[in-house]
């Protein structure tokens, strides 16, 4: 983007250490948040995308690394001015009080980041979460309710830049499906938005850019354009009961069978390029399939390039 970044981080480091042993759950890291950028910060667990997140909102200290906010310095992993402007939700939980309702939570969140607290917008963002009782106590509501609260106190003071992690657990679908209208709503009016979850079709939706950690390691940042270009378009998945899969004709001019990514014993997969290799190579294999248990086709996705990316530790 053409715009400065809001947040950068750079080299952040982060190394946990239990008894004697060093864990390295962020290497190095370097990332941007421009504002108005819906960013999808995916990795299988242990990755580092939590670290991150608490990194950037003091909430532990990095072991090096600089980080700037709107241009300026600030010490990574300690609290510092930059955090009035942020909302966060940290692994799928919120920072509700149980005895006070979600209007007068959003009255006290406003207040301690000294932020003037806008009813209308209060109310709008009620609306787009579908709240249903503002001023029922938290601890009246249901598990996906109390989400909705804590989302609505965390986006009320208009935040610059939004750390949600894991925010669609406990949501039913058609929680989901408000939180993806709050979620645009607030990129809309300018805000960062960087969204870590393992909810893949939940980021594929939403996400204009795909940051990916695998092992606390960057292995891709780039446009979800990009991320979804991949040589082939197509998986032909082949069930052959146990058998090797039947072999092609070298003409066809197709990759070799590979084990599926799930590890289903028997069953393969195969990239095809475009329609007319899938049609060329059903024809080959036509002969062979009333010998074979199953077959699938289906276009290749965002969870097939991060597997790709990530590997066994998902």
């Amino acid at each position: 983007m053409d715009r400065a970044p809001l947040l950068a981080l750079r080299r952040a480091t982060k190394i946990y250490r239990r008894a004697n042993t060093e864990v390295t759950a962020l290497q190095a890291l370097d990332l941007d948040l421009s504002p108005g950028e819906l960013v999808g910060l995916l990795g299988p667990n242990g990755s580092g995308k939590t670290t991150a997140v608490k990194l950037m909102t003091g909430l532990c200290t990095a072991d090096e690394g600089e980080m700037a906010w709107r241009g300026q310095p600030v010490a990574l992993g300690q609290h510092a001015a930059h955090l009035r402007e942020l909302g966060v939700l940290l692994e799928g939980r919120g920072a509700s009080y149980e005895r006070l309702s979600t209007l007068e939570n959003a009255r006290y969140f406003c207040r301690l980041r000294e932020a003037h607290f806008d009813r209308g917008h209060f109310d709008a963002l009620a609306a787009l979460l579908d709240v249903p009782d503002i001023h029922a106590p938290i601890r009246q509501l249901s598990t996906g309710n109390k989400l909705r609260a804590s989302l609505l106190g965390a986006m009320v003071h208009r935040p610059a830049l939004v750390l949600l992690d894991e925010p669609t657990l406990g949501l039913d679908l058609f929680g989901v499906e408000r939180l993806e209208a709050l979620v645009r709503h607030t990129a809309q009016g300018g805000s960062a938005v960087l969204l870590g979850s393992h909810d893949l079709h939940f980021v594929e939706r939403l996400s204009q850019r795909i940051v990916c950690l695998r092992q606390g390691r960057k292995v891709f940042d780039g446009s979800q354009r990009e991320f979804l270009h991949i040589d082939h378009a197509v998986l032909l998945m082949l069930d052959c009961g146990g058998q090797p899969p039947p072999a092609l004709p070298a003409s066809l001019n197709v990759p070799a069978w590979q084990a599926q990514a799930d590890g289903s014993p028997g069953c393969w997969q195969l990239p095809l390029r475009d329609h007319a290799q899938v049609c060329a190579v059903l024809a080959a294999l036509q002969p062979s399939l009333p010998a074979q248990r199953g077959l699938q086709l289906r276009q290749v996705s965002l969870r097939d390039k991060y597997l790709q990316l990530v590997g066994d530790t998902a």
